[in-house]
């Protein structure tokens, strides 16, 4: 299938975009002098209908994230700074390496969130199916902060659909998604989440998997207003969200653990302002409160995504100690009151139908 490209704005000058050809691409770039494009890897880009912004196409990934384009206009670069917080998170992804799993490729740093036991497998996997259940069909599923898409289980969130358009902030991740997704029919857009570059009502459905909460806290409800701008009329937009300290029931159940998490979170945020390290991922989680408040126009739903977490299951799950039994029991309860779960629980999936 030939990507429809209709569908994509420039994020700069909300204009539609022209497709060149590699003779344009090659005199556009023969006048700049540039650290990242190289003639021998960019042979292909988008240009705004002014003709002021240059975007790149790399390895089928179209570069629509504003930092990596040329300007090539004649009067003034509109483009602002990345802010801190989220270049943290820029920095971090563009440094992070893969490792394989299952022949896929997933995030190195993917076993300090998730729990690969053998223990909690059957429940680990059910939670990485839950966004299916709801999500419609149609012809493009946008998969926003799509990351590799290293698990089979996110693989295949997306047969409902024709066309899965994977965005990243993350070139390298992107990379990652094309192996994974190659059997499939995918397009790989290199973007921000609070400035898509896709044009209204152009996407039948929207999944954002552990995402917003590593968008500062002060644009997270931009991006679901972008999530909606884009989504079609009854189309819906599900998020998966985690609480951390909003979370009575691992307040509660974890409250040495949680307080010491919560000290190291609130000394981390200090700490890479203060000092210059490694990249470290920005995180921030808002109340369902919050969500309700500020979305109340919207058709939204609540529904458990997962009720506990890994230090949770590290905690109290054990092959010793029916484990297996415990949370076969735990997945009957979610299946069976989602909403009350997702009241309590640690991982809510936000559902939103335009």
């Amino acid at each position: 299938m030939k990507p429809d490209y209709s569908i994509l704005q420039c994020p700069i000058t909300k204009e539609g975009l022209l497709k060149l050809s590699s003779e344009e691409v090659h005199a556009t770039l023969k006048k700049y002098d540039t650290s990242f494009l190289q003639f021998d890897n960019i042979k292909e880009g988008f240009t705004n209908e002014s003709r002021t912004y240059f975007y790149p196409i790399f390895e089928d990934i179209i570069l629509l994230l504003p930092v990596y384009a040329l300007y090539i206009g004649n009067e003034t670069d509109q483009r602002e700074k990345m802010v801190f917080d989220k270049n943290r998170v820029f920095e971090y992804y563009n440094q992070i390496n893969y490792d394989t799993k299952n022949s896929l490729k997933i995030y190195e740093d993917s076993p300090k969130w998730v729990d690969f036991r053998e223990v909690s497998d059957a429940y680990i996997r059910n939670s990485f199916t839950k966004a299916k259940k709801y999500l419609d069909k149609g012809k493009y599923l946008l998969d926003i902060a799509s990351g590799p898409i290293g698990l089979e289980e996110y693989v295949g969130l997306s047969d409902n659909y024709e066309v899965r358009i994977c965005a990243d902030i993350s070139v390298n991740a992107l990379i990652q998604a094309k192996y994974n997704y190659q059997h499939r029919e995918g397009m790989y857009l290199c973007c921000d989440i609070t400035n898509i570059p896709i044009k209204e009502n152009a996407c039948d459905g929207v999944l954002c998997q552990h995402t917003l909460y590593h968008i500062p806290k002060n644009e997270q409800k931009t991006a679901v207003h972008e999530m909606y701008r884009v989504t079609k009329s009854q189309g819906k937009v599900a998020i998966v969200y985690s609480l951390f300290y909003n979370s009575w029931l691992m307040n509660i159940s974890l409250l040495p653990l949680q307080l010491y998490r919560i000290a190291r979170h609130f000394a981390g945020k200090a700490y890479v302002r203060l000092f210059k390290s490694k990249p470290r991922l920005y995180f921030f989680p808002h109340s369902l409160w919050w969500f309700r408040r500020n979305f109340k126009d919207y058709n939204m739903e609540i529904f458990c995504w997962r009720t506990v977490n890994k230090y949770f299951l590290n905690v109290y799950i054990h092959k010793w100690f029916f484990g297996k039994k415990i949370l076969s029991w735990l997945m009957k309860v979610e299946d069976k009151h989602p909403k009350t779960l997702a009241k309590f629980g640690d991982y809510p999936i936000i559902v939103i139908t335009k």
